[in-house]
């Protein structure tokens, strides 16, 4: 044995090991005790071929157990640290020491093996495969007793016997008018023909045609109005059934109501005993002042409410008034109540109390974050370290209006490198929310009018949207390399649409850039004119449209998929470029407006971000998501500024290289060869695509203080100039064939070639409320050929080293 090495003692050893711990915790167990080692599930191989989605149904019932084996820690069973720790100091005495942490952290009380609790849990699979459709189910278990170790392994076979599907389904009612309404409303049922017979169907039916009624003046029907299906006839698994919706108890019908009467108590007081009796009316709304002032103006207060008298009863309209006055963030408590009124029959009467919030307040907060800001000063990855002192002012002119003032001081490091403090920043924010929809000079009434803007839309403008000013001053300092000032003024809405939908719109922005250039990086733009023509002064403008972003977030489908989907499109100096343009053809020259010598920015950007989630289990996850973006200059300008062009690379990107340090096409700078380079990397173009694949699992809870998560990830994708002017980085600029100089090098490839592509592994503790991750990447395919190699991209391992990995510390996950 002294010839082997200790990773292969280790390795040889550790299996008698476990079998002596295993084997030292069965002299706990008394007579015919043995400990449970696994469940099994086991599907009657006649009918697996008529099972959907069988690896989910698999989970899903895996959860059913009621009994699960003992887990491991670094493969010791876990029961032995329980049984330890009272054979140390005695089952009486165990207190706050060594003992009771290896009981509670270390180990789990013994899973020992319980008939009943196996029976158990093969009902619970049999009634749980009856509610997903296989009414005729039947689960077997059966025990393999190991007698001399001790040991039980349970299989649950699974024979589902047929998957009953919806056929024709007849609603009905006594009730004629909710008989109508049903019948009316059929197409939007969820027990849909083909479909199958499951309990979760039945009750979102349930629950669809409550919410349907409350929300058309029937205030008091419940569920349990809706009487469980009849099946009428069940041949060929097809179940035809009916739906019958029963009268609420002593009516003869189920009653409809309409609004009343809307008292508003804007100083509601829950301590005291009674509110103030009404004493103002505004617009036939009620208002109980106490003879005070207004805090809020009551046309604010009226805004949000989106009910009025005569209107049908609508719950869904009770709990939009909640959100909507609680959005307003004036009120610390917001409780809205309703009741019969005495005389009227079919009416009911509002309450709604409003107690306020403190109006101003104050707050620091300290900030460890990954950084990939998106704005005037492009895109980073760093890890940053902040102090951010505040103010807010809730109601700043009685309009619920939301004032907020910040000022970030802050570093970034670029973690592992040789000079590890990168960035210095200071930000300077104030930023002030309306509650409602501000339409300067009328445009978008103006556009609705034309028809360039639905009704839809702009009713859901005017009634949903919130308004934001934003004014800003940055300053960024990139340590011996540049310096940016930026100004920032913009005004825009949000709104979002439905609930899957949202836009956030800049209409105005006036951006100003001011970079300053160090002797180190002036050295660097001497030999690089399209960089260098992209660090120059500029001037963003937007009068009709800064920016524009739509977020899709369809709800997940029953197989546990989801997407989410991001579009981003922003745009500079349009409307000054059509007047520029006009005012030319009108004077016969060809001047180009400045302000003050700056030139005005022209380019448009967009940016798309997709990505689909796969449940694969309780803690399984698989995601894939294809990035891409574009910006194009136009009018008078002849390249898109640095700021707004496009890099890869880093913490959420492509894992194997550092921010900015791939690309752009088969480019390799010189530069970065210096490792005392690796954090100051400056690569950018105008095209951008980037796709990326991610498993995610589980691993185990150390000590139970945290979960340790694990991930296997793939990345891909790269950026190109796209030839506006001259670009001198070799093979930077995309391209459909390739290109060699006289000599035979090739300087320029298929786009398609040039995708880098990376992969690694990466570990995230999850602390509930923050996740740190460490994603080790290295390079797989290079953006650029070997010709050592007959001009392979793939990299070659036989000369690979640890050096090679690159290093990524994050916050949450990339996406």
């Amino acid at each position: 044995m002294k010839d082997l090495s200790f990773t292969r003692y280790v390795f040889l050893v550790s299996p008698l090991l476990i079998f002596l711990f295993s084997c030292n915790t069965t002299k706990h167990l008394k007579g015919d005790e043995a400990f449970l080692v696994k469940n099994k599930i086991q599907f009657n191989k006649k009918q697996t071929a008529k099972i959907k989605n069988k690896s989910q149904l698999e989970d899903q019932l895996g959860g059913l157990y009621k009994q699960r084996p003992n887990k491991k820690f670094l493969g010791v069973p876990r029961q032995y640290f329980y049984y330890t720790s009272m054979d140390t100091v005695g089952k009486s005495k165990i207190g706050k020491g060594f003992s009771n942490f290896q009981r509670k952290k270390l180990g789990e009380e013994p899973a020992i093996y319980r008939e009943e609790l196996t029976k158990l849990t093969a009902e619970s699979m049999r009634f749980f495969l009856q509610n997903k459709g296989y009414l005729k189910a039947q689960v077997e278990h059966f025990t393999n007793y190991k007698k001399k170790s001790k040991k039980a392994e349970v299989t649950y076979k699974i024979s589902p016997n047929g998957l009953y599907t919806f056929d024709t389904i007849y609603f009905a009612s006594k009730d004629k008018e909710v008989e109508n309404i049903l019948l009316e409303t059929r197409n939007s049922s969820f027990l849909k023909k083909a479909e199958p017979v499951s309990a979760e169907a039945y009750d979102k039916e349930v629950q669809r045609i409550s919410n349907y009624l409350r929300n058309h003046g029937y205030a008091y029907f419940y569920p349990q109005y809706v009487k469980n299906l009849v099946a009428l006839d069940s041949s060929n698994y097809k179940i035809k059934a009916k739906l019958e919706v029963l009268i609420a108890p002593g009516d003869t019908i189920n009653p409809v109501y309409t609004v009343g009467d809307i008292f508003i108590y804007p100083f509601f007081d829950p301590s005291l005993p009674n509110a103030t009796r009404p004493d103002t009316v505004v617009d036939g709304r009620y208002f109980a002042t106490g003879g005070r002032p207004f805090n809020i103006k009551p046309k604010t207060l009226l805004n949000a409410i989106s009910f009025k008298k005569d209107d049908l009863f609508s719950q869904e309209k009770v709990k939009l008034t909640d959100r909507q006055l609680r959005s307003l963030g004036v009120f610390r408590i917001v409780s809205i109540k309703f009741e019969e009124d005495p005389i009227k029959n079919g009416v009911l009467n509002f309450d709604i109390f409003l107690t306020t919030n403190k109006k101003w307040e104050f707050g620091t907060d300290f900030d460890v974050n990954t950084t990939e800001r998106k704005g005037v000063v492009g895109n980073r990855n760093l890890i940053g370290f902040s102090v951010s002192p505040s103010i807010r002012s809730r109601n700043l002119f009685k309009g619920a209006e939301l004032f907020v003032a910040n000022i970030d001081l802050g570093i970034e490091l670029a973690p592992l490198a040789d000079t590890i403090l990168n960035t210095l920043d200071f930000k300077i924010t104030t930023e002030l929310f309306y509650p409602r929809f501000v339409d300067y000079f009328n445009v978008w009434k103006g556009m609705n009018k034309l028809g360039l803007v639905s009704n839809r839309y702009y009713n859901n403008l005017t009634n949903h949207a919130t308004s934001h000013f934003s004014v800003s001053y940055n300053l960024l300092t990139l340590l011996n390399f540049y310096k940016f000032n930026i100004a920032d003024f913009s005004f825009g809405y949000d709104v979002k649409t439905s609930s899957k939908s949202r836009y956030i719109v800049n209409n105005f922005g006036f951006d100003f850039l001011f970079p300053q250039t160090r002797p180190a990086f002036d050295t660097i733009l001497a030999q690089n004119p399209f960089l260098d023509s992209s660090f120059t002064k500029q001037l963003f403008t937007g009068f009709l449209l800064r920016d524009f972003t739509y977020i899709y977030t369809p709800p997940g489908k029953r197989a546990g998929q989801s997407w989410y989907f991001e579009t981003n499109f922003e745009i500079s100096g349009l409307e000054l470029w059509a007047a520029n343009s006009l005012s030319n053809a009108i004077s016969g020259n060809s001047k180009t407006f400045d302000f003050f010598g700056v030139d005005f920015s022209q380019f448009f950007k967009l940016e798309l971000d997709l990505r689909h989630y796969w449940k694969l289990g309780p803690k399984r996850t698989f995601i894939t998501r294809l990035s891409s973006g574009i910006a194009v200059p136009f009018g008078f300008t002849n390249s898109v500024p640095y700021v707004k062009q496009f890099f890869v690379g880093g913490p959420q990107s492509i894992r194997g290289w550092t921010a900015r340090g791939l690309g752009p096409g088969s480019f390799v700078d010189a530069f970065l060869q210096d490792r005392s380079n690796r954090n100051l990397f400056f690569q950018a173009a105008d095209f951008k695509v980037e796709f990326n694949l991610e498993y995610r699992f589980h691993m185990f809870r150390p000590f139970g203080l945290f979960n340790l998560n694990g991930a296997f990830f793939v990345d891909g994708g790269n950026i190109w100039s796209l030839g506006f002017i001259q670009d001198d980085r070799p093979g930077a600029t995309i391209s459909w064939k390739r290109k060699k100089d006289e000599l035979g090098k090739i300087i320029n490839d298929n786009f398609f070639k040039e995708f880098a592509v990376s992969a690694g592994f990466g570990a995230r503790l999850d602390f509930t409320y923050v996740i740190v991750r460490l994603d080790l990447g290295t390079p797989v395919k290079n953006n650029f050929p070997d010709p050592k190699r007959n001009n392979s991209y793939w990299v070659d391992y036989s000369k690979w080293r640890l050096r090679d990995i690159v290093f990524n510390l994050g916050l949450g996950y990339p996406f």
